[in-house]
């Protein structure tokens, strides 16, 4: 008698091989994604200098998509729409690039900066050591560390110290140069005592100063260095972010649309669940981080200047601070950072609080980093990131060190964000999973 030629067996045969089938496709979809993984993660790392500028014009799209859905609802077609954001974001982009360029230190203002900065250092390294004039032993502390400070001292004035080509500008700007105000005497005096030890220490020898003729510049290498190759290898890279922007809001579904359709049948409806979270979380995050990034900046520049510090400096520091503070304890740093080191150079301090002066303005310093600190903890990050998904401290602190070290800086701004995207992620997906008796 022979078996599997019956109905019965026929139907076995054909579950059976539907079972085979259904096996193979399993085999191959984990297949193609893993190996779909891998491609990403490679053009990833051999494309992440453009990492950064790609991720800020998705980030920015992202922000105007419920401003387009505005102008849809309102009656205004959605070409005219995205036209009207795309030339308002370029003229924001110009408007706030003028900003800061007005706002940075130009060339002189740097060597000025510098310059005081090392002399006040110097300065107060003196005093409090006791070693401020010719024959003192210095206190108890350097008696026992002065060799050790001294060191590390010659090692800030190293780094601190103006070059040959920049005393040289120095002299250029102090007499008046490129339509700018002369430098003021007392800062000539600073570079005058700072630089007295340096101009020794430079004097080269005989052979050196050979060697620097017989030293040739090989063909083109000024134009690498020059700061018009700079501007134009920048301007390649960020030329991405506003066509990124761009083609994100031409877009209508599409990229949504075209993974969805990878996934599926079965997992239809839990790929839908999963892409809306995410997106919610992104939504949350972004829009909560820009809020509170906003709040913390205004907090350090109205209480810096509150405190006696330059409008323009105040400003500086706390626009630097509040995109800093994206990175936990990063806004905090800088401000701390910058504040102290324009307390150290101060010297007169107009405050609206009388008891501030040069002497204690390092200390204001600190109390203005502890107060936004407070702030930011009791009042922006609950009620304007309240809805934003938590990660927990060591995520994040390992997601910082990782991305840094993978991707630089474009690693160390984007791995808060990532942490969040994937965190929603897999929650949601293993959520969604259960939920449909899938696993």
């Amino acid at each position: 008698m022979t078996h599997g030629t019956g109905p019965h067996g026929r139907g076995n045969s054909d579950i059976h091989q539907t079972d085979k089938r259904k096996q193979t496709r399993r085999i191959v979809f984990i297949i193609t994604a893993i190996l779909a993984v891998l491609t990403l993660l490679f053009f990833i790392w051999s494309l992440r200098p453009i990492i950064l500028p790609a991720i800020v014009g998705m980030f920015v799209a992202y922000l105007c998509f419920p401003v387009l859905k505005l102008f849809t609802k309102i009656g205004i077609p959605r070409a005219a729409g995205i036209l009207l954001l795309f030339g308002t974001f370029f003229i924001v982009v110009m408007v706030v690039a003028n900003l800061v360029g007005a706002i940075l230190p130009n060339e002189k203002e740097q060597l000025v900066l510098r310059t005081r900065f090392q002399y006040k250092l110097n300065e107060r390294y003196h005093a409090f050591m006791g070693i401020s004039k010719q024959g003192d032993t210095g206190n108890i502390v350097y008696k026992y560390l002065g060799d050790d400070l001294d060191h590390f001292m010659g090692s800030i004035n190293a780094a601190l110290s103006l070059n040959r080509e920049e005393r040289m500008l120095f002299m250029k700007y102090r007499i008046g140069y490129n339509h700018l105000a002369p430098i003021k005497d007392k800062y000539y005096e600073y570079f005058l005592k700072n630089t007295h030890s340096v101009v020794d220490r430079e004097q080269p020898t005989e052979s050196a100063k050979n060697d620097g003729e017989n030293k040739t510049t090989p063909a083109g290498e000024d134009n690498e260095t020059s700061p018009l190759a700079a501007i134009m290898a920048a301007f390649k890279l960020w030329i991405i972010m506003p066509l990124v922007f761009l083609f994100l809001l031409i877009d209508d579904g599409e990229i949504k649309r075209f993974f969805v359709a990878l996934v599926p049948n079965r997992y239809f409806e839990v790929s839908l669940a999963v892409f809306d979270k995410v997106n919610k979380a992104i939504g949350n995050y972004l829009r909560g981080i820009l809020m509170e990034c906003s709040l913390v900046g205004l907090s350090y520049a109205i209480l810096l200047s509150i405190f006696g510090f330059e409008i323009k400096m105040a400003v500086m520091i706390g626009l630097f601070a509040g995109i800093a503070n994206a990175i936990p304890l990063m806004g905090a740093g800088i401000a701390l950072a910058c504040g102290a080191s324009y307390a150290l150079i101060a010297e007169n301090v107009n405050s609206v609080l009388p008891f501030i002066t040069a002497d204690n303005l390092i200390l204001a310093v600190l109390v203005c980093v502890i107060i936004v600190m407070a702030m930011d903890n009791v009042i922006f990050q609950p009620f304007v990131v309240g809805g934003a998904v938590q990660i927990h401290p060591l995520a994040v602190f390992l997601g910082i060190i990782g991305g840094s070290m993978l991707f630089g800086f474009a690693g160390l701004i984007l791995a808060i964000p990532t942490i969040v995207v994937v965190k929603e992620f897999i929650a949601t997906l293993f959520t969604e999973l259960k939920d449909y008796y899938i696993i």
